[in-house]
């Protein structure tokens, strides 16, 4: 017997509308429509039916709760594909001011169900992967691309580096960004049609750092800009830079060296070209 407020394992899919706040009323009322025949579309392709008790209509997307038996090579294949004709077939119908374009993510974990409300930490992880700002941007440069994909970052190391035929790992790419709360996260993308998503570097192997803290030693964290959804780009505090004063030939700096305005790798500090050596004291030792 299932406790009311026990949880369930689903397969998660959230969808959600590019621009759709900036669009009048009229042509909101019309993609709203057109998304839900997108996804029934898509799910019909893939074998899989549409459960009204399973979706949560969400304004400007959906939520869709699948069953956990549910293959997920079936998902980022036959499910994605299906999107992508859907759209395109809605492309080929509505004029540009109706143009739709999707941001798609998906996940799997336990939620709690409540009547239409459902809660968990897997519809929350996923909400901030699709609401990211790297993953706003890859949209936005994706100039002739229908919708984006970003699954979680447990999904793409179970399945998409599993190589499973027709999903390419080489097509995806990592996310990084920290919520803003400070918590790092990753997930990874993908743009049907490119070989790779646009505007994200080569994947680096290295996890996602948090934005530092005052008090933090510098260097442990960072964060550049980010395209809304209250997300930043992550990124570690660059190392400082070596300066020159230029007219009386002075660089200061650990590894900085200033001869006729040219830097060398170097430890220590340099003054006109001679090595300063200090001691505990902070005197120079050599006398200068």
């Amino acid at each position: 017997m299932v406790v009311p407020d026990d949880p369930l394992s689903y397969w998660i899919v959230l969808l959600d509308i590019e621009d759709f706040s900036l669009r009048p009323e009229i042509t909101q009322a019309t993609l709203h429509e057109e998304l839900y025949h997108v996804v029934e579309f898509a799910l019909a392709g893939a074998g899989l039916p549409l459960d009204e008790e399973l979706t949560q209509d969400r304004g400007d997307g959906m939520l869709l709760l699948l069953p956990p038996d549910t293959r997920p090579t079936r998902l980022l294949r036959e499910l994605v594909r299906g999107m992508e004709d859907a759209l395109l077939r809605h492309r080929d119908t509505f004029n540009h001011e109706h143009r739709m374009r999707l941001r798609v993510g998906l996940n799997q974990g336990l939620v709690i169900r409540r009547g239409q409300r459902w809660t968990g930490a897997g519809i929350n992880d996923l909400a901030r992967l699709v609401d990211a700002g790297p993953v706003k941007q890859v949209l936005a440069r994706a100039g002739r691309a229908r919708m984006v994909l970003v699954v979680s970052d447990e999904l793409h190391r179970r399945v998409v580096l599993g190589r499973y035929p027709g999903i390419d790992p080489a097509a995806y790419l990592p996310a990084d960004f920290v919520t803003k709360h400070g918590e790092p996260c990753r997930g990874w993308v993908t743009v049907p049609g490119y070989p790779a998503p646009p505007g994200l570097p080569a994947d680096s192997g290295e996890p996602p750092r948090e934005r530092a803290r005052p008090g933090d030693a510098p260097g442990t964290g960072g964060s550049a800009g980010a395209a809304g959804g209250g997300t930043e780009l992550g990124s570690p505090v660059p190392s400082p830079v070596p300066y020159q004063i230029t007219d009386s030939q002075i660089a200061v700096g650990d590894g900085a060296m200033a001869v006729r305005g040219d830097f060398i790798e170097i430890k220590g500090d340099y003054v006109n070209g001679r090595k300063v050596e200090y001691g505990a004291d902070g005197t120079p030792e050599d006398g200068a």
